[in-house]
């Protein structure tokens, strides 16, 4: 589609809802007829909600890759495969034009663990189309993300049910 300039948006901090966020734009899109597509880093291929969700709604796609749970430390090769190959996906979609939105989900985590260099990045960065709105999203985000990126939005946690014990849940955590 493509009929404006695309921006960059960075939802970054260590509050729930970076996702979410990332996903209320990218249904707010689709409600327009835009193309959206979001490729999910390290959270690996688990059926999360927002995956049954996007199959029920035209032009918006997520890819999963990772294995079997999100990595939170030291990653294997495996898990370095995985994540390679989403960043290798994104390149795609930046190259091909398919979406107007792309939506890079914990990309931020993959720099951080070493999956992805940060170098990688600024070049997809350098090289998005005009019109491509491009939202990155996960903790600690380099400066040099933030200072490229046209919103910088930090997620910050005050108070998390999970300190008092309840775990996440279906349907509103995942």
């Amino acid at each position: 589609m493509n009929r404006r300039q695309g921006l960059i948006h960075v939802y970054t901090g260590d509050g729930k809802g970076k996702t979410t966020a990332a996903l209320g734009l990218a249904l707010r899109a689709a409600g327009h007829g835009m193309k959206v597509c979001m490729i999910m880093f390290l959270k690996g291929r688990y059926l999360y909600g927002e995956r049954y969700s996007a199959k029920l709604i035209p032009g918006f796609q997520i890819e999963a890759y990772g294995q079997k749970h999100f990595i939170k430390s030291k990653p294997g090769r495996k898990d370095i495969e995985e994540a390679e190959e989403a960043f290798e996906r994104a390149v795609s979609k930046v190259k091909t034009g398919e979406c107007d939105i792309l939506i890079l989900d914990e990309l931020t985590h993959a720099i951080n663990l070493g999956m992805i260099r940060l170098e990688q990045v600024m070049e997809l960065i350098r090289c998005k189309p005009e019109g491509l709105e491009l939202v990155i999203t996960g903790r600690d985000c380099p400066p040099e993300i933030i200072e490229a990126a046209d919103y910088v939005t930090e997620f910050v946690e005050r108070k998390h049910p999970y300190r008092r014990g309840i775990k996440s849940r279906k349907g509103i955590e995942y």
